[in-house]
């Protein structure tokens, strides 16, 4: 049996053409098929429902009353179809409706924040959802559309976009350097007072620096251990020690003077943040949109 036949809305909308052009012949032109198609393709439908529906003369077509129960419902299915086709239509391409996000704590607060407030002041059709949290979510499950993270591809299911450098920095307060001899290598740093990042009340911590492109891991343990970030910035700024943070989060203090970068020549390892989301979100015009806004906001340049 063709499959053609099988599709009820092409059958109701086969009848309504019929109706309305009053013809077979003109109703298969309309639908780009045989007159012929069209007379067995209505009988398949008759067949199917049990009943007659039209009454066919040689010069006229009336419908029964089966039928013109059949019609009308038939002109509400093809309204309400058109209907959905137009919603998810508009949906792809206008910018409005709902938009979940997720981000990293820090870096949400800081850094995307701004920027979701001046996109939501140009387009107040939309409404933002945002999560700020720390936990990896997943983006199908948790019906997130966008989530920006601090991560390496190769480990990650979803699209993503490249959105900005999550560069780190050791640095510390210059009222802490200046009672201090300059640090020339990392093996300096086991002289210094260190704020380090603890998970689980571990003593120690590794931190990855880089020396001319190499990797260069170097153990270390603070004097004052914490176990979020902000409280290592407070504490770097009081002049506690030297420690590791996101460039994002001393970027002001650096400029002022406030803060110094500490081994310039032997960064820390850094990543990217992204824009990730699935597949199925792709065609949207507002995730698109979005996501190139957030880009343009943070100033990243993409090739």
């Amino acid at each position: 049996m063709n499959n053609h036949k099988l599709d009820t809305l092409y059958l109701m909308r086969l009848l309504v053409t019929i109706v309305r052009f009053d013809s077979f012949a003109l109703a298969a032109e309309h639908l780009g098929i045989t007159p012929s198609k069209a007379s067995k393709d209505l009988k398949y439908l008759e067949h199917t429902l049990g009943t007659v529906l039209l009454n066919r003369t040689t010069r006229k077509l009336h419908l029964t009353d089966a039928g013109e129960l059949t019609y009308r419902q038939a002109e509400q299915m093809i309204t309400l179809h058109e209907q959905l086709i137009d919603g998810l239509h508009n949906r792809r391409n206008s910018l409005c409706g709902e938009l979940r996000i997720t981000a990293p704590t820090l870096w949400g607060e800081i850094m995307l924040t701004p920027v979701l407030l001046k996109f939501r002041a140009s387009h107040p059709q939309v409404r933002l959802i945002t999560d700020f949290s720390n936990l990896k979510s997943d983006l199908q499950r948790d019906n997130i559309h966008v989530a920006f993270r601090s991560t390496e591809l190769n480990n990650e299911p979803y699209m993503a976009r490249f959105i900005a450098q999550d560069e780190m920095v050791l640095c510390a307060a210059d009222t802490y350097l200046l009672q201090y001899p300059p640090l020339t290598h990392p093996r300096d740093l086991q002289t210094h007072s260190l704020i380090t990042r603890c998970t689980d009340y571990s003593r120690y911590e590794q931190w990855t620096l880089l020396d001319n492109g190499k990797e260069l891991a170097v153990k270390v343990a603070g004097e004052l251990a914490f176990s979020n970030k902000q409280a290592i910035h407070a504490a770097m700024l009081q002049g506690f020690g030297i420690a590791q943070l996101p460039r994002y989060l001393v970027a002001d203090e650096l400029e002022q003077g406030i803060v110094r970068e500490v081994l310039p020549a032997y960064r820390p390892k850094g990543a990217n943040f992204y824009a990730l989301y699935t597949q199925r979100r792709a065609e949207s015009a507002l995730i698109t949109h979005f996501v190139e806004y957030v880009i343009q906001s943070l100033g990243v340049v993409v090739n």
